[in-house]
């Protein structure tokens, strides 16, 4: 590692060392066709990210994984949270001493890698590149410790996440109600979800209509959630603390970032966009297609293993100590404001607005 300068952080210097970009700024437009370089470590193709929103508390990579190949063993004392956007395989996972576990995955697949265990990653397609985006704590883990060998050559294993269990890939899903948000909500937990795309989702009050899926996996501090919103809405206002990675799946729309008091910022998005918002930043999703629109996040801080009380609140009201606005809390002006950027936004596409809950829509 180079010698430490001024205002450069360890993460920022172990990626360019490993010869990798490294994504800046509020999005990556799409994560599909994000360009990506040889990456020595893996053996794959790969590109860092570390958005603004984060805080420097975690990151996001993409790896795509060339047609009948496969990655090399990894193992690294710092979480990583997997989204597989194309192709299937297999991973293989363990640690010294204990027996191999071996899952397939394919377009759709969320699993996590259990803490400093062995992994290895398979692409199952003799003609086609495996693709998946991972959220990490690598920086906030780099950053702290400053010492290579200790994230990536460690003996430690923690059987507290992860023992060797035969059936711990195996997606059986266990489920227990949060209810520290507006609505009782479903949680699950397993350790690996074969396909986000197909699950049946409950109930969300993030909006008109929206429906969600909650995960807890590997018994972490990273999470995740999915939310569908329906074409023609946009959900509430909401914010919450830093590192939530969140990726459009379908539809096609806008969200509007602020902070308070501060001029807000217009970010489109469509399939493969990934946008973290900043810290404490007040945000809300719009859907200008007439199709519904899906996002997953990938995100600190789990319902079970909180890093940061910033996102406990994000889909409580406001009124009872929450973050989030409901429709008839929103200010009228900044609700007058909402309305006719959504109007105008929706007539340039033919669509029409599902509103009518809300007065004058």
């Amino acid at each position: 590692m180079a010698d430490p300068k001024w205002n450069v952080l360890y993460f920022e210097q172990w990626v360019k060392k490993e010869g990798l970009e490294l994504i800046r700024g509020h999005k990556v437009e799409n994560v599909f066709t994000t360009p990506l370089k040889p990456w020595a470590r893996t053996g794959g193709k790969a590109v860092q990210i570390q958005l603004n929103g984060t805080g420097e508390l975690n990151a996001a990579y993409i790896q795509e994984i060339d047609p009948k190949k496969e990655l090399a063993p990894q193992r690294h004392i710092y979480e990583e949270l997997v989204f597989v956007l194309k192709g299937r395989g297999s991973t293989a996972v363990w640690y010294d001493g204990k027996k191999k576990n071996s899952f397939e995955w394919q377009a759709g697949s969320l699993f996590s890698i259990p803490l400093n265990a062995w992994y290895q990653h398979f692409n199952g397609s003799g003609s086609e590149p495996a693709r998946y985006i991972a959220v990490t704590t690598a920086p906030i883990m780099m950053n702290l410790i400053r010492n290579e060998d200790f994230i990536f050559n460690n003996d430690a294993v923690f059987p507290e996440r992860y023992d060797g269990e035969e059936n711990y890939f195996s997606g059986k899903v266990k489920t227990e109600i949060f209810k520290d948000w507006d609505i009782p909500t479903p949680i699950s937990f397993s350790n690996f979800f074969a396909d986000v795309y197909s699950l049946t989702l409950h109930e969300s009050n993030r909006g008109i209509d929206t429906r969600g899926y909650s995960f807890e996996l590997a018994n972490g501090v990273l999470g995740s959630h999915t939310v569908v919103i329906p074409g023609g809405t946009f959900s509430k206002v909401h914010r919450h603390g830093p590192g939530a990675h969140v990726i459009w799946l379908k539809g096609d729309g806008y969200s509007l970032i602020w902070p308070d008091g501060g001029e807000k910022m217009k970010e489109y998005w469509g399939p493969g966009t990934m946008l973290v918002p900043p810290d404490w930043w007040w945000h809300q999703h719009a859907v200008i297609s007439k199709e519904p629109a899906q996002h997953l996040a990938l995100k600190l801080s789990s319902r079970t293993n909180l890093v940061t009380k910033a996102h406990m609140g994000s889909m409580k009201s406001t009124r009872t100590g929450g973050n989030q606005l409901n429709y008839e809390d929103f200010p009228p002006e900044l609700m007058a404001e909402l309305k006719q950027i959504f109007q105008e936004e929706c007539a340039k596409r033919g669509t029409p607005v599902h509103m009518e809950p809300i007065a004058g829509l």
